[in-house]
């Protein structure tokens, strides 16, 4: 469990969707055990074992770690913080005398029919302080959490777009999203690491690499 300061009094205190946690040990499970299985069967009779195991055994520990992670990430409101982190991002302290406004706006991801919840914190000149997802957080533990803040939340009944969301609320996004270009260019780069890793293993095992 994340600390947070002993002196300070948590009043709400959330953590993720529990689902997160089971998505991610089946995302493990599902996206190396087939992929491992067939690298054992050829290294069995081809030699190469002792490094498959090797990178077996970092993939999984490299999953295991995001699962902690996953495991420390939580939101709250003490006396006088909003409190939290991500589970790429550190922890974040907005003091609650600079919160000047809180939003809970309903969005639709992609395709998605159930809308999913966006809270916004804002301070001056509407500057993003904090902002929860709800594909992460119950919809619930956002409304107690907004309430526990000191300005009154301000919950939109119309379902919008996340397009709409980032246009209607400027600053609101992270650096990752609404960037498609980046989001290309991210993909693209763990395409070729993936790419260029199986050439990796292939040159070591002596095996002859047919897609070049």
């Amino acid at each position: 469990m994340t600390a947070v300061d002993g002196a300070q009094r948590m009043r709400v205190h959330v953590r993720p969707k529990r689902s997160l946690l089971g998505e991610a040990f089946a995302a493990i499970l599902l996206g190396t055990t087939p992929i491992f299985a067939v690298v054992y069967w050829f290294t069995s009779t081809h030699g190469g074992m002792e490094l498959a195991i090797i990178v077996h055994a970092v993939v999984i520990a490299i999953g295991l770690l995001l699962v902690w992670r996953q495991l420390r990430v939580f939101c709250a409101v003490t006396d006088d913080e909003l409190v939290g982190n991500g589970i790429f991002t550190p922890l974040v302290r907005v003091k609650l005398a600079s919160i000047r406004r809180v939003q809970l706006v309903p969005t639709y991801l992609g395709a998605a029919p159930e809308p999913v919840l966006q809270l916004l914190v804002t301070g001056d000149e509407g500057r993003r302080l904090f902002r929860m997802r709800g594909n992460f957080w119950r919809a619930s533990d956002l409304r107690e959490l907004a309430a526990a803040l000191p300005v009154p939340a301000e919950e939109t009944r119309e379902v919008i777009t996340m397009s709409e969301f980032f246009v209607g609320y400027p600053g609101s996004a992270y650096w990752f999203e609404n960037r498609r270009p980046l989001q290309v260019a991210i993909a693209t780069v763990l395409l070729l690491v993936a790419l260029a890793a199986a050439v990796w293993i292939m040159n070591l095992l002596g095996l002859p690499i047919r897609f070049l």
